[in-house]
């Protein structure tokens, strides 16, 4: 499969963000912000997702990673070495090289013992794919040990011992992982639903996966049955009821069937989320409905999907695309949040992570 440069970009800006952020000081008269306005009014030197009320941060000054709650308040002490967002009621962190996890209350939960994974984050060679190392899923989560892959429930006990090459994280009962360079399906239990056949899979979701053979991209069911034949180039997984999958003349999307609700007219596309999807025409980006209608024109450089009625879009301040900024816009197009910005997460729990100046990180309100 081919990927546009843009294309790229995005999608690690919207599955990973952007890079660290910058020494900057820190104010810490912690208030509720209004809607684009910046949190606590203060900086980190990184940060990333809100994720159940708390949001992993280094503070200015600082010698690792702590938790800030919605006031900003920074509730868990910087001593991490690392830290990730929080799933289930605990995040992993990490000590001395190792990873284990901690409750709300930034009590250890689980021992640290496990190995930092080489690729927090993605595998797969195929396609660039979101994959849930280290965040707990229907109460397991995906870890690293003596460089296999198993699972562990919520006490850090072994349920699927480390037997894998990567391990994704269970979804519907099913989890995509890989042996060697072929990726199977497993069920909770860590029996084989489907022995490692396929090139690259996606997590389930609405009850079918993203699967590739060959190099040809189809959709298969929660047994690894063909309920739609490989035959595209690329294919994202179903959000909405349709999926997002390239053909030889373009992106357009399917249903659960097959059949074509939007033609393959776009040279690039994305999920769709509160109802409408990023698409891209040459080199600008819009939005559509899932009637494949225009709701806001493609004009800018870049976009990412709508979360809470924003969406974040990037504006060049030159015809390189160089010095651009991204800004937050509501579903008729019209700035919510005006361009300031140099990287951005979207919103999540009320909160989105923005970077600005020299790579200073904060987060402002819906």
């Amino acid at each position: 499969m081919e990927w546009s440069l843009r294309g790229v970009l995005l999608f690690w800006m919207i599955t990973f963000g952007m890079g660290g952020c910058d020494r900057y000081p820190v104010r810490s008269d912690a208030v509720t912000p209004q809607t684009g306005e910046l949190l606590g009014d203060r900086w980190f030197y990184s940060a990333r997702h809100f994720r159940e009320g708390l949001a992993p941060v280094e503070p200015v000054f600082s010698q690792g990673y702590g938790y800030i709650d919605r006031q900003g308040k920074l509730v868990i002490p910087a001593k991490f070495d690392l830290a990730e967002d929080f799933s289930e009621g605990l995040a992993a962190v990490m000590q001395d090289g190792v990873y284990g996890f901690i409750n709300p209350s930034g009590e250890i939960a689980i021992q640290p013992q496990f190995q930092h994974p080489s690729s927090l984050g993605t595998v797969g060679s195929a396609s660039p794919r979101a994959v849930a190392n280290y965040q707990f899923r229907q109460g397991m989560a995906s870890v690293r040990q003596n460089d296999r892959w198993g699972y562990i429930n919520r006490d850090g006990r072994w349920v699927i011992p480390p037997q894998f090459d990567a391990a994704d994280g269970f979804v519907d009962d099913r989890a995509a992982v890989l042996v060697g360079d072929r990726w199977g399906i497993i069920d909770r239990t860590g029996r084989w639903i489907v022995s490692p056949r396929f090139t690259n899979l996606h997590s389930f979701q609405d009850g079918v996966a993203a699967a590739q053979e060959g190099d040809r991209w189809g959709f298969v069911d929660r047994t690894g049955n063909w309920t739609i034949s490989p035959q595209y180039k690329s294919a994202w997984e179903f959000s909405e009821g349709l999926a997002a999958v390239e053909t030889d003349t373009g992106w357009g999307y399917i249903d659960t069937t097959g059949t074509w609700r939007i033609a393959p007219r776009f040279t690039w596309t994305m999920a769709f989320s509160d109802g409408l999807a990023v698409v891209e025409v040459g080199n600008q980006s819009g939005y559509i409905n899932t009637k494949g209608e225009w709701v806001i024109q493609p004009k800018f450089a870049g976009a990412l999907d709508f979360r809470l009625g924003l969406a974040a879009v990037w504006v060049d301040t030159d015809e390189r695309g160089f010095g651009g900024r991204w800004g937050f816009i509501d579903r008729r197009g019209r700035w919510a949040i005006p361009p300031a910005y140099g990287s951005v997460y979207s919103f999540s729990d009320g909160f989105a992570r923005v970077c600005v100046g020299g790579d200073r990180c904060g987060f402002i309100a819906r």
